[in-house]
């Protein structure tokens, strides 16, 4: 259970801090996470961020309390033993997303993530 509100905490931080869609990406990796934030200009588009897990049963409950924890707008999908959660539109102007396109790798790369 620690380790899926982890999940979800962490998946959200790195939705604050990062983007992804058409035009410019940014991809920053950690351990078994991967976040890919699309820019069009300084302006964040899309978000996605993908873990992959131990088993396809972890990957099932933690897709099933993602569905629970996050906003309509914040898509979960499973693919075998990875989780994937994605935000665009609505979801992102929740949040503020500013900061140049090297703010935020530089924000990324502090909390650990190697990005490219």
């Amino acid at each position: 259970m620690k380790k899926v509100l982890g999940f979800v905490f962490l998946t959200a931080f790195a939705l604050v801090l990062t983007g992804c869609g058409k035009g410019d990406v940014l991809t920053c990796t950690k351990d078994e996470e991967k976040v890919e934030i699309t820019f069009s200009g300084d302006k964040v588009t899309k978000v996605a961020a993908t873990t992959t897990l131990s088993s396809e049963e972890e990957a099932k409950s933690y897709e099933a309390l993602a569905k629970i924890y996050v906003s309509d707008d914040i898509k979960v999908k499973r693919s075998g033993k990875k989780i994937t959660m994605s935000m665009t539109g609505a979801a992102l102007d929740e949040e503020d997303y500013t900061g140049t396109k090297a703010e935020i790798k530089a924000a990324a790369e502090e909390d650990g993530y190697t990005c490219k």
